[in-house]
């Protein structure tokens, strides 16, 4: 019984380890162009200062000179239109992209696995007395 506990809550603990804590940031496009470029985000949504929104990805974009060229995503409030953008780096207000935050990923397994195993000697004490 004991061990079917403890897997149950190990498989879940694993689950939320692989799949969870990813965060978005916002950043302006000065900030984006300080990013190394193997840390670049391979999708990014990209909003215009006319309030325009556009997603891309799978990499579908590249930034030349003052420019951002691309495959993607216009965001309307009812339906999204596919096609192709350039977008002068002057126009856009700020990039969002999303990004793996191993800090918090641990952080979230500490705690886990620290309120796993109370529950877990809490169990054995009470099931099993003296």
């Amino acid at each position: 019984m004991c061990k079917k506990i403890f897997i149950s809550f190990l498989l879940v603990a694993l689950f939320n380890l692989l799949v969870g804590c990813y965060s978005s940031e916002l950043v302006t496009v000065p900030e984006y162009n300080q990013i190394e470029e193997v840390d670049k985000p391979k999708d990014i949504r990209v909003i215009t200062k006319d309030g325009q929104e556009f997603h891309f990805s799978d990499s579908n974009f590249s930034v030349k000179d003052d420019t951002l060229y691309g495959k993607g995503k216009l965001l309307l409030e009812e339906k999204e239109e596919i096609l192709n953008r350039e977008i002068a780096l002057s126009n856009i207000e700020a990039i969002e992209f999303e990004y793996v935050s191993w800090l918090n990923r641990i952080f979230r397994g500490v705690v886990f696995f620290g309120i796993l195993g109370i529950i877990f000697l809490l169990v054995v004490t009470l099931t099993y007395p003296g």
